[in-house]
């Protein structure tokens, strides 16, 4: 009598089993500059990122998020042409997390912002393309997602490249990007 009870006991464990296959994450980088759309991974030969977070001495959380776009293969330095995503914030939170999800905004014009808006975040943000005349007039950003060493998010800004002698636009979205912690992939340490 109980082989008969657990025959249909052992038949609804055996038909239970999870068969589902789970997706890996794909990675996904949009870019335009000036509303044309960049292909990063064909016009970049270089694209690397790098997040560390710190305790300060006053005991504060530094933390620093880099995404460079290189036009040559090779080590990430000044010198060559690049575009970097760089956003940092001195009053992190306590969580392990390379980079915080918040918002991060920057440049010459974020003077000019209610002084609640930047009390509001205290992360930031610099686009830079290499050269002694580049600077960001406003940029604005924000971290939606950092799970298991992969980040998503969005950036927005406005800055002046020297090798094109003009102020331009650019829009970043990437989803599940793996965040390096290799300091040679940024000669940015804070």
């Amino acid at each position: 009598m109980k082989k008969y009870l657990l025959l249909p006991l052992l038949l609804f464990t055996l038909s239970c089993e999870d068969n589902r296959v789970e997706e890996p994450l794909v990675e996904s980088i949009e870019m335009w500059v000036n509303g044309a759309e960049i292909v990063a991974r064909e016009y970049y030969e270089s694209i690397t990122s790098y997040g560390a977070s710190e305790v300060q001495e006053d005991g504060s959380i530094k933390k620093l998020f880099v995404l460079h776009f290189q036009r040559e293969d090779g080590r990430v330095t000044p010198e060559k042409e690049h575009y970097a995503l760089i956003m940092y914030d001195n009053d992190g939170a306590d969580n392990g997390q390379p980079i915080d999800e918040k918002l991060y905004i920057g440049g010459t014009a974020v003077d000019s912002l209610r002084p609640d808006l930047l009390e509001a975040t205290s992360g930031r943000i610099t686009l830079e393309i290499v050269g002694l005349s580049d600077f960001t007039e406003f940029a604005q950003a924000t971290i939606s997602k950092y799970e298991d060493g992969l980040i998503s998010g969005i950036a927005d800004g406005y800055f002046f490249n020297p090798y094109r002698n003009e102020m331009q636009h650019g829009v970043i979205i990437f989803d599940n990007l793996e965040v390096g912690s290799d300091p040679e992939a940024t000669f940015y340490q804070g």
